[in-house]
């Protein structure tokens, strides 16, 4: 069997809330299934957060809707797991991929593909959560036993994987063939347990920070080809497209402004620019401003950096910030990182202070 292992579109996304940037994602989405129907695999795995939000835009729903539909008339079947993204708040609502059960596979459970291979996933749950989505991959354990190839497909944080905001230890991992992961944006290709755990990252840049791990590892997605009793890394490979660039400048005197000129004037596609730049060069640098999709450099005097409207959040890392800053008080980081998270999602912070300190307490 040949699969293709996908996830992290964002449809709908808007990265600085530009029309430009919400393009990339539609168009990263659309080459991707382009690809997809050149190698025409058996299966697609799709691991989540196909949407950036519950209620996405109807621009990113027709374009997920399009994509589907022209897979299904090539005869490959699609496999989905919700995404942290699309999954709702309460248990009541729905996830928006359920407008596509014509066209995908929702897999909240299991299915056996060509009578050999066992294929079970979950969508995403929350680290309050956590005994529940135990439960699920304890019931997969169970019913793959009798299967030589399994392969498990989740959306969610692993530790050491996402060390800072992860739902799952490593260790929670019942032993499968391949681990199709959906959740972090960055490639991640690597044995485990015995078998390979994959994450297939983003399909477009979806924070400033991924741009490097972009540069070495590409975007895109992984086709599989299990055809084989085992599996091996060299079965993997990676199927990459092109991003809009992102440049980043150190402006300090004339040699480095031109540098950084001659480097945007390079690139296919207006980039987006980071960095910090020099106040008196500012206006020499502004004369490429027609060239740059958006300017997100710092102003910089000698001394010290100007907080400004061009300070760049996304380079920031709040979870880890708040982590860190939490522990320093004497209090655990990873705990006020869930009650913080409970906040913005009306979840029972009660019963997760209740959970901990139970637990505190046993130990």
């Amino acid at each position: 069997m040949l699969f293709v292992h996908i996830a992290d579109n964002h449809l709908g996304y808007r990265q600085y809330n530009l029309d430009d940037r919400e393009k990339d994602i539609y168009k990263a989405f659309k080459t991707c299934i382009d690809q997809i129907l050149e190698i025409r695999p058996d299966v697609v795995l799709h691991c989540g957060d196909l949407f950036n939000d519950i209620r996405p835009p109807v621009r990113a729903l027709k374009v997920a809707m399009q994509g589907f539909k022209k897979l299904k008339e090539k005869g490959i079947k699609v496999y989905i797991v919700a995404g942290n993204h699309e999954t709702p708040r309460r248990e009541s609502e729905d996830t928006p991929i359920s407008l596509f059960r014509d066209y995908v596979h929702i897999l909240n459970g299991y299915d056996v593909i060509d009578g050999e291979i066992f294929l079970c996933g979950t969508r995403f749950h929350r680290k309050s959560k956590r005994e529940k989505i135990l439960e699920k991959l304890k019931e997969f354990e169970v019913k793959a036993k009798s299967y030589n190839k399994r392969i498990l497909m989740l959306h969610q944080g692993v530790n050491p994987y996402l060390p800072y905001d992860y739902e799952i230890e490593l260790f929670d991992l019942p032993k499968f063939n391949y681990y199709a992961l959906g959740h972090v944006h960055s490639r991640i290709l690597e044995r485990v347990n015995e078998g390979i755990l994959a994450y297939s990252g983003s399909t477009e840049i979806i924070y400033r920070n991924e741009y490097e791990n972009y540069k070495k590892e590409g975007k895109g997605f992984y086709l599989v080809d299990y055809s084989k009793n085992e599996l091996d890394l060299s079965d993997i490979e990676k199927i990459n497209i092109e991003c809009r660039e992102f440049v980043e400048v150190n402006i300090k005197d004339e040699k480095s402004l031109n540098e950084a000129i001659n480097t945007i004037k390079k690139c296919k596609d207006k980039p987006v620019v980071y960095g910090k730049i020099k106040k008196e060069f500012k206006p020499l640098f502004d004369l490429i401003s027609n060239k740059i999709l958006i300017n997100k450099a710092v102003l910089v005097d000698d001394e010290f950096v100007n907080i400004n409207d061009n300070l760049d959040i996304e380079a920031i890392d709040i979870k880890k910030t708040l982590i860190e800053y939490a522990n320093k008080q004497g209090v655990d980081g990873n705990l006020v990182l869930e009650l913080y998270k409970c906040l913005l999602t009306n979840d029972d912070w009660k019963h997760l202070l209740q959970n901990y300190y139970n637990s505190k307490f046993r130990g």
